[in-house]
């Protein structure tokens, strides 16, 4: 006997949200690990679309337990607990992101608050692009700034080896924040001391550490293990 077109429609409906489930289970192992914010942008709104299949879900399940007389099938109340699992898990998710959200954004407003109103114009738009892992290490290197903790000299290197990673990633047409050149006028300011220039170039380090296996710059300062002394976990 073929099964009524209720059962059929019960069953793709089971399937659909079995897919779903696995794919939220995807998305929570990947967001574990992942630090780009643009990915995880990504992954948020697929999750929200998600939201949305749960609620066309819910609204065909309403439809066909209409149809149901009497106490509801085992395959009725089967799809109910996994619908509803696929509600919690949405939600776990999004509450989980927001929070890490609120975070990154208190972080971002406090480091913003340390510059000035041009200063602000020239790196905000990078700081949207930077992780929590990466605010904090921008955070311990302006303390270092701030605190006279790097000579001079020291300085001096950070900054030579920021501007020759910046041109060559130019060169190369390697996408980078579109603040990246008024960073470059900042460093090569004659105007402006070494402190205020490696201030504001700062930020951008985490994307030239993305790419410093492309760089080749030869014999100079590492970049990465003079950072990791101010390096915040």
């Amino acid at each position: 006997m073929e099964p009524s077109n209720l059962t059929r429609r019960l069953i793709d409906l089971e399937d659909n949200i079995k897919q779903d489930l696995a794919l939220l289970k995807n998305y929570e192992d990947e967001l574990r690990y992942e630090d780009d914010p643009r990915r995880k942008g990504k992954y948020n709104r697929a999750i929200e679309q998600l939201r949305e299949s749960a609620n066309r879900y819910q609204q065909e399940y309403d439809q066909l337990h209409q149809q149901i007389t009497g106490e509801p099938t085992v395959q009725m109340q089967s799809v109910a607990i996994e619908l509803q699992q696929m509600k919690n898990s949405i939600d776990r998710l999004s509450a989980g992101q927001k929070a890490i959200y609120e975070n990154i954004n208190h972080l971002r407003q406090g480091l913003l608050a340390r510059y000035s109103a041009s200063e602000k114009n020239i790196i905000s738009a990078i700081t949207e692009r930077l992780d929590r892992a990466q605010m904090l290490t921008i955070y311990a290197v302006v303390d270092a700034i701030e605190a006279n903790q790097i000579s001079t000299g020291e300085m001096q290197n950070i900054l030579q080896m920021i501007g020759q990673s910046l041109n060559i990633l130019q060169q190369r047409g390697i996408a980078l924040p579109s603040s990246e050149q008024e960073i470059l006028e900042v460093i090569n300011s004659p105007g402006i001391d070494f402190k205020h220039r490696l201030k504001v170039a700062v930020p951008i380090i985490p994307f030239i550490l993305d790419y410093e296996g492309e760089l080749e710059l030869g014999a100079g300062i590492d970049l990465k293990a003079t950072l990791k002394r101010w390096w915040r976990d």
